[in-house]
C-alpha cells in the first residue's frame, strides 16, 4: 500500500505524530512517503516541496499575510488567514497514483484546489484535523463561533465589510474542492471529532473518527526526580512546576497564565522554581519564583529529563484541540493541572492523573496545586500517569487505527491479531 503523507512543517505536534506514524508503517512493510514545506529531514522517503521560488514569490507570500492581518479586529479571539500558497501547488507525479493521499497540516502551503486538480477523485484522502484551520473559511482555533456549521457568511474575526466577504470566500472555495471527494476525516481528539461533524466542509465525509496522537515509550523516560534535577543545576528541596510551548509568546498557550498560578501558588507555599521550556522569552521570574528557562528543546531525551524534573506540569493554553504535553509529561511520571479545554480531557484522567480546572481560574487551579501538594498525592498521580499513557497511547496502537481506515476506505479486510 503506497501512502503519501503531507505536513507543512517537519516540527510540532502534527509533525511528530506524521513522522512516527510513518516510520511505524515503514517497519510493517508499507510503503509510506513524506512531503513538507519547511525543514529538513534526512530520509529516502521524505521530499521537500517548496513552490515558492525566488524573491518575487517570497514577497508576495509576505504581503499577503500582511494584508490578512490588516483586516482583522483589534484583539481578535483567534488568529485568521487563508494561509495557503498564492499559486498553483500541484502534487509529485508518483503522488496521483497513490492508494492513499494523508494531509496532516497543510496551513501556510497547499493551495487545495490546484492540488487536488492532479488528484484522481476515487483515491482516498485521509485528513488528520489538528486544529480549525481546515474546517471553516480560514480562524484556527475554536473560540464558541456560531458559523462552523453555517458556512462562514459573517466572520467575527475580520473587520466590515471584508467580515462578509473574506471568509465566505474561502469557505465556498474549499467547498467546492471538496465536493465529490472522498474525504476519511480523523479527529485527534473526541473534541475534534465533534467540531469536524459541526463543520459544514466535511458534511459529506466518507468517514469521521478519533485516533490520538502517540508517543514512543522508549523516547519519553521516567528518570528518578532527584537525579533529573541535579542533572539540571536545581535544588533538590524546592517544589518545581512546569510549563512547556514551541512558543512562549503564543498567547493561546498562556505563559502570562502561568506564571500568575505560580505566583499564587508562591505565595501560599512559599518559595518554589518554574522549570519551562520554548522560545521566546529571555527572562522571567520573581523574589518568590525562580524561573529556571531551557530554551527550545527538541530532544526527547532532554524533554524526558525535564518533564522528569517537575513535581506537575501545567498546561494554561486557552485551546488544546489534544494536549500532546500531557501526555509526554505522564509518561515521564509527572502528573497535569490543566484548563479543561479542548481534547485535554481525552489526553488525561481528571482526578486521577491530573487535574482539570474551568478557564481561565487560575486561582482555582494554584489553591488545587496547593492542595495537593499538601496532602502527598502527586507521587502517585504520577505513577498513574505514566501507566495510563504507555497503556493508551502506544505507536501500535495509533498505526493499527490508522491501517485499518487506510484498509476500509480501499475495501480491504483488516487483519486479526492472533
Amino acid at each position: 500500500m503506497r501512502i503519501s503523507h503531507f505536513n507543512t512543517f517537519v516540527e510540532g505536534g502534527s509533525a511528530v505524530l506524521m513522522l512516527r506514524l510513518h516510520q511505524e508503517l515503514r517497519r510493517r512493510g508499507e510503503d509510506s512517503h513524506i512531503r513538507y514545506r519547511k525543514g529538513n529531514l534526512l530520509i529516502p522517503d521524505a521530499q521537500r516541496l517548496e513552490y515558492c521560488h525566488g524573491w518575487p514569490d517570497r514577497q508576495r507570500e509576505r504581503i499577503q499575510h500582511r494584508a490578512e492581518n490588516l483586516l482583522l479586529l483589534p484583539e481578535p479571539p483567534s488568529f485568521y488567514s487563508k494561509l495557503r500558497l498564492h499559486k498553483a501547488t500541484h502534487p509529485p507525479a508518483d503522488d496521483s497514483s497513490a492508494d492513499i493521499i494523508h494531509l496532516h497540516w497543510v496551513s501556510r502551503w497547499l493551495d487545495l484546489p490546484s492540488f487536488f486538480h492532479d488528484i484522481p477523485k476515487d483515491i482516498p484522502v485521509v485528513w488528520t484535523i489538528h486544529d480549525m484551520s481546515p474546517l471553516a473559511g480560514g480562524c484556527f482555533t475554536d473560540f464558541g463561533c456560531d458559523q462552523l456549521s453555517g458556512g462562514c457568511k459573517k466572520c467575527p474575526l475580520l473587520r466590515g465589510p471584508f467580515n462578509r466577504i473574506t471568509a465566505r470566500r474561502e469557505f465556498l472555495s474549499r467547498k467546492t474542492t471538496l465536493a465529490g471527494r472522498r474525504i476519511l476525516a480523523v479527529g485527534n481528539s473526541s473534541n475534534t471529532t465533534q467540531l469536524i461533524k459541526k463543520s459544514a466542509l466535511f458534511r459529506d465525509a466518507e468517514k469521521i473518527v478519533t485516533i490520538h496522537p502517540a508517543l514512543n515509550p522508549s523516547e519519553f523516560v521516567r528518570h528518578d526526580k532527584q537525579e533529573a534535577r541535579r542533572l539540571l543545576g536545581i535544588d533538590c528541596d524546592r517544589f518545581v512546576l512546569g510549563f512547556g510551548a514551541a512558543s512562549l509568546t503564543d498567547n493561546n498557550k498562556g505563559f502570562n497564565r502561568f506564571l500568575e498560578t505560580v505566583e499564587m501558588v508562591a505565595a501560599q507555599l512559599g518559595p518554589v522554581d518554574a522549570l519551562v521550556f520554548g522560545e521566546g522569552i529571555s527572562a522571567a521570574g520573581s523574589q518568590k519564583v525562580n524561573v529556571h528557562l531551557m530554551g527550545r528543546v527538541s530532544s526527547p531525551a532532554l524533554q524526558s529529563l525535564i518533564y522528569s524534573a517537575m513535581d506537575l506540569f501545567v498546561v494554561a493554553s486557552r485551546m488544546e484541540t489534544f494536549g500532546q504535553v500531557a501526555t509526554e509529561a505522564q509518561a515521564c511520571g509527572t502528573p497535569v493541572w490543566a484548563f479543561d479545554v479542548g481534547g485535554l480531557g481525552d489526553a488525561m484522567l481528571d482526578g486521577i492523573t491530573g487535574i482539570l480546572v474551568p478557564f481561565p481560574e487560575t486561582a482555582k487551579m494554584a489553591k488545587s496545586i496547593c492542595t495537593a501538594k499538601r496532602s502527598g498525592s502527586l507521587s502517585s498521580m504520577g505513577d498513574r500517569g505514566a501507566e495510563w499513557v504507555r497503556k493508551n497511547f502506544s505507536i501500535e496502537q495509533m498505526a493499527d487505527h490508522y491501517l485499518k481506515l487506510y484498509r476500509q476506505a480501499l475495501g480491504l479486510k483488516f487483519p486479526q491479531a492472533s
